[in-house]
């Protein structure tokens, strides 16, 4: 009995074993086995699997390079070239899996169509040869010029129409510095290329497959630290269009780093995207042997800088010095931007503290001597001058300082008892005082009053 179970389990597990083998499959097909020179057509890829599909071709042009299925088909169009083979091939991404979510990896998948030119009949251009005549011999030959109607052929009067060449493919791409990646395909239009820091220039050379198509976009183009985009256009001969895409990143490690009190700053050299502040213009400023740009208002100087925590941040530089003097921190308080200096110098009355505004770490005055809720704090007004402002933390409001302390209604009520029990303190004190005096006073007098009397007797 034992036995025959065993059988019956382990047979159960061949069948569902062989059941999920089978299962999964992967497939490509094409509409047709024949296409037209410049011809459309359509492929079939999937099956019962589930993935990303990379889609390539020899031969032609696709509508995308890739597709995702989920246990279905995807259908792709396909513009053939102009003769030959046309060649599909889908390949399966990473992470491939059948409809179990096991791993699946089917391999590559092809379908080639055959490239075929229309045929088309020529008509002859030899007279039509006729039977000999049958015409009785002593009838008089037929002396006319005109032959007969059947012995002429016309050729028909139709001009031929050369279809112009959709090829807006490249056959190369090149670049005077970098490398591409992924290496140059004439189906693949995005390309990405890593530069060292400090390059300013870059040349693109291609040649198009086709030589009645043309091609703009290449030559020199200026580059900036970061990232740059190169875009060039093939134009095939029927102005169909396509676009390749080299993304350029120019390394942006600075190469000046100016002391910020214990930290080095690296002055940024991309700011094409950078908001400048209002009423500071651009100039180039010479600071360890290199060339920088800072921006001047006629009370100070900034850098755009970038600190070891990729933090980018405006500074105040002293340009005799070449060294950072302080931090300017955008923060919008009520709906309105400020510029923040991160405090670090003693004054007088204050103490040097840190707080949060708007989730952002500055430093602050703090009064010595009560008004907890109130902070100094420096901000650069419109007009490029340096303000001293009172940051109250429970309103989250701001205001001009004016070298006076704050003062709240409640706090105002305890200094007026306070100034009431001092001053009731002080009445009682002169009260008593002149109270004393005029008992001393009469007490004296009384004491010398009792001396004369006695000198009487």
């Amino acid at each position: 009995m034992r036995k025959w179970f065993t059988i019956i389990v382990f047979g159960l597990m061949l069948i569902l074993w062989n059941k999920n083998v089978e299962a999964a499959s992967f497939k490509i097909s094409a509409s047709s086995t024949k296409v037209n020179p410049n011809g459309s057509f359509t492929v079939s890829v999937g099956g019962d699997c589930i993935g990303r599909v990379n889609l390539s071709v020899t031969n032609g042009t696709l509508s995308t390079s890739s597709v995702w299925v989920e246990q279905n088909y995807q259908t792709v169009s396909v513009k053939a070239g102009n003769s030959g083979t046309v060649t599909v091939t889908a390949t399966p991404a990473v992470g491939f899996s059948d409809a179990d979510a096991n791993e699946y990896k089917p391999g590559a998948r092809s379908a080639k169509v055959s490239i075929i030119a229309p045929s088309t009949s020529t008509p002859s251009d030899k007279p039509t040869t006729q039977p000999p005549s049958t015409q009785n011999p002593n009838t008089k030959p037929n002396n006319s010029n005109q032959k007969p109607q059947n012995n002429v052929t016309q050729k028909p009067n139709t001009q031929e129409v050369e279809e112009k060449s959709s090829n807006n493919l490249l056959a190369s791409l090149n670049t005077s510095v970098g490398t591409l990646e992924p290496a140059f395909d004439a189906n693949v239009g995005e390309y990405n290329i890593t530069l060292p820091s400090g390059t300013q220039m870059i040349s693109i050379n291609a040649e198009t497959a086709d030589n009645k198509s043309r091609v703009e976009g290449l030559g020199e183009t200026k580059l900036e630290a970061g990232d740059n985009t190169i875009t060039i256009k093939v134009i095939a001969e029927d102005n169909s269009e396509k676009i390749y895409t080299i993304k350029a990143y120019v390394d942006e490690t600075p190469q000046v780093y100016l002391k910020y009190r214990d930290k080095e700053i690296g002055v940024v050299t991309n700011l094409k995207d950078i908001a400048i502040l209002e009423g500071f213009s651009k100039k180039e400023h010479k600071a360890k042997e290199h060339t920088i740009s800072i921006f001047d208002n006629e009370h100070f100087s900034i850098i755009y800088g970038i600190d070891e925590e990729k933090n980018k941040n405006f500074y105040i530089i002293d340009t005799e010095k070449n060294e950072c003097i302080n931090k300017i921190i955008p923060i919008t308080v009520a709906n309105r931007k400020y510029y923040f200096l991160d405090t670090y110098k003693e004054k007088e009355g204050f103490e040097i503290s840190t707080i949060k505004i708007e989730e952002k770490e500055i430093g602050v005055y703090k009064f010595k001597e009560g008004f907890e809720d109130y902070y100094l704090v420096n901000i650069i007004n419109n007009e490029g001058e340096i303000k001293e402002y009172l940051y109250e933390t429970k309103e989250k409001t701001l205001q001009l300082y004016t070298n006076s302390a704050p003062v709240s209604y409640e706090k105002y009520e305890e200094l007026i008892k306070e100034t009431n029990t001092k001053n009731i303190i002080i009445i009682i004190s002169i009260v008593f005082i002149v109270i004393y005096t005029i008992c001393l006073v009469i007490l004296i007098i009384k004491l010398r009053k009792g001396k004369s009397d006695e000198k009487v007797h």
